[in-house]
């Protein structure tokens, strides 16, 4: 039997996984006294068996990937919002370069250039944390005499309370100053592929007590690795293959 890689298992296949935790062979592993609040223990995992160590990495990793799958999902709702706002301001200073006032011609000309981007809707096309910066000099541009002057004629102050609104929600949901450094995209890559590493590291760990335990543990170790493998089979990487290869670990012993 070949070896089976866990690099090529989506985001959905890894969390499909998890109910399996509470099932057959992986519920017979009682991690409960080690389970702390968030991602913490409620004691040193020094002493815990091979097993709980197992179990809980992949729940860990599992979990992680699901706050990020849910992180990029609010996002990108946050980021709807961002965009909505920005279009809205482009329109009502569009709407007001065609007024008959002279003075509001003029106060929306003055806007449309100090906080718009190309013809008006260029700052929706940013990556989210441009997007927050953007918003972010918007909002201190409206603290300058003559566009505080400007957004009062235009009555504006309202769409302004929106972007303060909007730019604080897609701050939140992208981290934005906390030092992550990481798009919600990427962060739910990352931990696709810290799946992947887990499951290969847990199954390496279940094949080498299988390989050099006692006769007595062959059975749970083979129940387990088998339902690891399933999955990675249901996985396989694309028949035209790749120029690298991704880690592998070697499949449970028959008979």
């Amino acid at each position: 039997m070949p070896a089976h890689s866990f690099a090529h298992v989506p985001e959905e296949g890894f969390l499909a996984f998890a109910p399996l935790l509470s099932e057959g062979p992986w519920a017979t592993i009682d991690t409960t006294s080690y389970d702390g609040a968030g991602q913490s223990a409620a004691k040193s995992l020094c002493d815990a068996p091979a097993l709980v160590i197992s179990k809980l990495r992949i729940a860990r990793a599992l979990a992680e990937l699901g706050a990020a799958r849910g992180g990029a999902d609010v996002a990108k709702e946050a980021d709807t919002s961002w965009d909505g706002t920005q279009k809205r301001l482009g329109a009502l200073l569009l709407a007001a370069s065609h007024d008959p006032n002279a003075e509001k011609r003029a106060a929306a000309a003055r806007l449309q250039k100090a906080f718009l981007r190309g013809t008006g809707t260029g700052q929706t096309k940013l990556r989210y944390q441009q997007e927050v910066d953007f918003g972010r000099t918007q909002l201190e541009l409206t603290k300058e005499p003559q566009h505080t002057a400007d957004i009062t004629l235009l009555d504006l102050e309202g769409v302004f309370g929106e972007i303060q609104q909007s730019t604080d929600a897609l701050a939140d949901a992208i981290g934005h100053g906390e030092g992550t450094g990481r798009r919600p995209s990427e962060r739910r890559r990352a931990a696709v592929a810290a799946c992947a590493s887990t499951f290969t590291t847990v199954a390496d760990a279940l094949a080498w007590t299988q390989k050099y335990g006692t006769a007595d543990d062959l059975p749970r170790t083979q129940a387990l690795l088998e339902s690891l493998f399933a999955l990675a089979k249901r996985y396989p990487a694309p028949s035209s293959g790749t120029t690298t290869q991704p880690p592998t670990v070697e499949p449970p012993k028959e008979g």
